[in-house]
């Protein structure tokens, strides 16, 4: 559940076209004149002797918030139970993002999931989840200049293309998800992608296929080990290929950006094109 989720009170008028929330709290009224002799003043109220000093369309209900957000928007209690609020999505959100994390994390979550082409998953106790790339293949491409979204929705492996240096990434996650959403920002602000790889640049939002979208992927201790070694086989490949390893370690950040055409697609299909591990992973 996210820290900055909040619950209350809030009152609104059955009479009225559209149903207005008011939050109820230290700077609210005690409820104006709703809630006094002066609601029969009021032209939505129908006159009847047997209405009592409250007025009859004066309702109460239990809503929750974002106390993160400078506009609060109030939902229904009834209503929030899907709320990614109520769930691990909440680290997803821009409001927890822009507060809850200036620094961005670059070691692998422990309860991330990975693919041999660099997208992650991470999943609800519920199922839902979200897919996005690792740090590793941002640091390789420094800036993303566009993102296209080839499978937006439906039971599908996920498949996205970036933009690159004018040369085009196709990504495509090994498993199938019921995608349910793709982050839209990414359109506007590609650079999300490799500025927060785990947070803000996630790419796709679904539910997992049972016995499916986890098949073959690694996680944990393996995860690390893996993506340790694919840093070290990275700085072993462009040394060799192109001589831009820094003081013969590790490979130049943003390395795909230094590369002519040609050998920027073999680097994305030397480390970025398969979907199963090899013999020896």
């Amino acid at each position: 559940m996210c820290p900055f989720l909040r619950e209350g009170r809030a009152r609104f008028c059955s009479a009225a076209p559209i149903r207005i929330l008011i939050l109820d709290g230290p700077c609210a009224t005690a409820g104006g004149r709703c809630t006094s002799p002066e609601y029969r003043e009021c032209g939505l109220v129908r006159h009847d002797p047997s209405f009592g000093q409250r007025c009859p369309h004066l309702e109460e209900i239990h809503v929750q918030y974002c106390g993160a957000s400078p506009v609060a928007k109030l939902v229904p209690f009834n209503e929030s139970k899907s709320s990614r609020c109520n769930s691990g999505s909440y680290r997803y959100c821009e409001s927890y993002l822009s507060l809850a994390r200036p620094h961005r994390m670059s070691e692998p979550p422990a309860d991330f999931f990975f693919a041999p082409n660099h997208l992650w998953l991470e999943s609800n106790e519920d199922g839902l989840c979200h897919i996005g790339v690792d740090p590793f293949l941002a640091s390789v491409v420094r800036t993303v200049d566009g993102v296209t979204f080839v499978t937006p929705s439906g039971t599908r492996r996920p498949t996205v293309a970036l933009q690159v240096n004018g040369v085009e990434w196709p990504l495509t996650f090994p498993n199938p998800v019921l995608i349910q959403s793709v982050n839209t920002y990414l359109q506007s602000d590609p650079e999300r992608i490799t500025a927060d790889p785990y947070g803000a640049g996630w790419l796709f939002q679904g539910w997992e296929v049972p016995d499916r979208t986890r098949a073959g992927l690694i996680s944990g201790e393996r995860a690390a080990a893996w993506l340790n070694e694919e840093q070290q086989r990275l700085a072993r490949y462009v040394h060799d290929k192109q001589s831009l390893g820094a003081d013969g370690g590790d490979a130049v950040p943003g390395v795909a950006l230094l590369l002519p055409r040609a050998a920027a697609v073999a680097l994305f299909h030397h480390f970025f094109s398969r979907t199963t591990w090899t013999a020896e992973e």
